[in-house]
């Protein structure tokens, strides 16, 4: 997505205000986001705004971890090696979220205590999303349940799973 402010740039900061009812969403690259203030106005909660590197290396550091990567990996479609990845902590195409999958998981997990965003979906498919994310959920209890050899909680997650596809409610 482009920067909404200068057009030219890839946003990598991005705001949504909610005032009077009414919804403002702004997508700005760090330049603008430094040059309307708002790097400044969240420093303290992101060190200098920007760098979601050093936030990641706050959370490893703390640890007393690195991540559990080979330092030799390298995406095969764009280039970036893992080097360049942990010290940008910015991915150059949808192939490196494949081979740095263990380090991105690694990151979310100390970042946001999960690697499932659990967060608000809003848009004209919210609904749909929200629909298929129980379903998912749903199959991978029934896959446990089914390997503990639960089977009638297997049987009721079946059921809620099948209610679901055909657009019922998963609680019968």
């Amino acid at each position: 997505m482009l920067c909404t402010h200068c057009n030219n740039k890839e946003a990598t900061f991005h705001c949504k205000t909610v005032s009077n009812g009414k919804t403002t969403e702004m997508h700005l690259c760090s330049e603008c986001a430094h040059e309307l203030g708002f790097a400044e106005k969240y420093s303290d909660i992101f060190g200098d705004g920007m760098n979601v590197n050093s936030i990641i290396n706050q959370f490893f550091a703390l640890s007393g971890k690195k991540p559990a990567v080979d330092n030799m990996l390298k995406c095969p479609e764009c280039g970036i090696d893992f080097k360049r990845f942990n010290s940008t902590g910015l991915l150059g195409c949808d192939k490196c979220y494949d081979v740095f999958a263990e380090a991105v998981e690694t990151m979310m997990q100390r970042t946001q205590g999960a690697i499932v965003h659990n967060g608000k979906i809003s848009g004209p498919d919210s609904e749909e999303i929200k629909k298929q994310n129980e379903i998912s959920k749903l199959k991978s209890e029934l896959q446990k349940a089914i390997l503990e050899e639960k089977y009638e909680d297997a049987a009721k997650l079946r059921d809620s799973i099948k209610a679901l596809e055909k657009g019922e409610r998963a609680d019968g």
